[in-house]
């Protein structure tokens, strides 16, 4: 599931999160990315860790991620 939620709002066209107001949430957002190995290959592993609004938004979404 956390794949699939993590495609799924990476699949969006925008999500707008105001900088001033929520810092954290923003940070966080763009700042995620996938692992890298010591050559700098992307890996397809999402890191766990400093994603609590990322999940906020997935588990609030949930419904809406499973219809597609």
């Amino acid at each position: 599931m956390r794949r699939l939620s993590y495609e799924w709002l990476a699949g969006l066209r925008e999500i707008v999160i105001d900088p001033v107001r929520c810092p954290l949430t923003y940070e966080e957002f763009v700042t995620k990315e996938y692992e890298r190995d010591r050559d700098g290959t992307w890996l397809d592993i999402i890191p766990d860790g400093f994603d609590h609004s990322i999940d906020a938004v997935r588990y609030a979404l949930m419904d809406d991620i499973l219809r597609g």
